[in-house]
């Protein structure tokens, strides 16, 4: 097993990427203050020991080596690959019989490895069962991740599906929450945030499987996923002022249907979404459900993502949805001269939900952490007065009470939707988002303040949007979502079992 943290062939790559990320001046040695940084961006939650380790070994000139560090790296406590496999084994080994057949350990390969042709996956079976009894124990699990292993992964790629396989046996505990899968990648215009989204996907086809075959098992996982339209990234970009706009309205009308018939169903969506776009179908899907409801948003984001086609400077949908969900075109900015096609697409887009109004009425929207904005966006914030609860502010006050005063500022609506981007945490703890901006919130703060703000009983709805697991190293973002993402399925589940214990007592009172 030595050959998991052999930093001289396996994880030299990752370790050296962490490296180079703090190195600011590309000097290849770390100061003092880059060394604080680079803690950060390893998680809040790394231990004492490892921190003052680190520490110690920063030279009299106030520096560290590259050597240095990835050897630190490579003896870091939480860095243990064999604890981590193991946990992954018996997520996906309910039973606990102490080995998988081959359907589960396919579907591991499949997770690992989205791309394997079958031949490919039969004989990466057929190598790893070495004693030949048709099943995969644990050591034989094990030796898949010794050095020169075709089914090798990275920390990061582990991690993920750790972290992934966790989500889905949380959200099975609660039968009450519709899981919703949006993994589409188009309003980033590039690859890579629906990467999250096919790993979860493909976790809760083993888990589904793995369950059937437990005695005790849970099989009340309910998930339901959007078709995406992925394939149009291989197109020509024919809409330059709304990127795939054409693609997007198929995923936002699905998105929208999905979203509605959940609500109609009396589930709870837990909407996982790969980029921010589709948060626009969330929306019109509430109101679609909901028409005569009066509908508030908290948007917990980086961005405001309340551009129009006729005001973005890029053309990528993800900085949109406010955009299509409030109905502004915010035409005092316009900077784009659109042709026909784009803005009917537009328009359909803002139709969806409650043709011929709004869904979100734009005087109950309000920011927390926002604090990347262009100029057409400073416009309309300026101009209707949404209220931001910047970073310093949760800091200050608190994550309980900033979530208070966004409940007071929505408290003549009836129903919130309450929608948590990745991005909005600091980007020293944010590698894993396209868009990574300082001065976010720490991940602590994020996860008390989503769940406050989900202890509510108007929220009807909630989303973490921008997973991608393809730009976090070593899954430190990985890591701090799912703390948010625990947090906020525990204090739904909690919700809905106490209204539900009102209502039967209540119906009890009437009999």
């Amino acid at each position: 097993m030595a050959g998991l943290i052999d930093v001289a062939n396996t994880n030299l790559a990752e370790f050296d990427r962490i490296y180079q990320v703090f190195d600011a001046d590309g000097d290849g040695i770390l100061t003092r203050s880059e060394i604080i940084e680079a803690l950060e961006v390893l998680g809040k939650s790394i231990s004492p020991q490892d921190r003052q380790k680190l520490l110690g070994r920063i030279s009299t000139e106030d520096q560290v080596t590259r050597n240095s560090f990835i050897e630190w790296m490579s003896q870091r406590q939480d860095i243990d690959l064999v604890a981590d496999l193991r946990e992954i084994f018996n997520l996906i080994d309910v039973d606990r019989s102490g080995h998988l057949d081959f359907a589960e350990f396919t579907q591991i390969i499949r997770c690992l490895n989205p791309d394997a042709e079958d031949i490919e996956i039969t004989k990466a079976i057929q190598k790893a069962d070495k004693d030949g009894n048709g099943e995969i124990d644990f050591e034989e699990f094990i030796a898949t991740q010794q050095e020169g292993s075709e089914l090798k992964i990275s920390i990061a790629a582990l991690r993920s599906f750790k972290k992934i396989l966790l989500q889905y046996a949380k959200v099975a505990e609660v039968s009450s929450i519709a899981l919703i899968e949006v993994d589409s990648d188009l309003g980033a215009g590039k690859r890579g945030a629906s990467q999250g989204i096919e790993f979860l996907k493909e976790a809760a086809i083993a888990k589904q499987t793995a369950r059937m075959r437990a005695e005790n098992g849970i099989v009340s996982l309910d998930n339901r996923s959007v078709q995406n339209e992925n394939k149009a990234l291989q197109d020509s970009k024919i809409y330059p002022h709304a990127k795939y706009i054409d693609a997007i309205y198929k995923v936002f009308e699905r998105t929208t249907n999905l979203v509605a018939s959940t609500l109609q169903d009396d589930l709870f969506p837990l909407v996982l979404g790969g980029d921010h776009s589709t948060a626009a179908g969330t929306i019109a899907g509430i109101k679609k459900a909901f028409p005569d409801r009066r509908l508030g948003v908290v948007w917990i984001d980086a961005h405001a993502d309340i551009h129009s086609p006729y005001t973005t400077p890029s053309g990528n949908m993800h900085g949109m949805p406010m955009g299509v969900a409030t109905g502004k075109d915010n035409l005092d900015m316009q900077i784009n001269q659109l042709d026909q096609e784009t803005k009917q697409l537009w328009e359909k887009c803002k139709a969806l939900g409650v043709e011929g109004k709004a869904n979100v009425d734009i005087n109950d929207l309000i920011y927390v952490s926002v604090r990347d904005t262009e100029e057409a966006e400073n416009g309309l914030i300026e101009q209707y007065q949404i209220p931001i609860i910047t970073t310093e502010e949760v800091r200050t006050i608190g994550a309980q009470a900033a979530a208070q005063k966004c409940l007071d500022y929505l408290a003549d609506v009836d129903l919130i939707y309450v929608t948590f981007d990745v991005d909005s945490m600091d980007s020293t703890i944010c590698m894993g988002t396209g868009t990574p901006v300082p001065g976010g919130l720490w991940a602590d703060e994020a996860r008390d303040l989503n769940t406050a703000l989900v202890k509510d009983p108007r929220v009807c709805c909630w989303e973490i949007c921008e997973i991608n697991p393809l730009l976090d190293t070593l899954n430190t973002l990985a890591e701090n979502s799912l703390g948010v993402f625990e947090g906020v399925v525990d204090t739904i589940s909690d919700r809905l079992a106490k209204q539900g214990a009102v209502e039967t007592e209540k119906l009890g009172v009437d009999r």
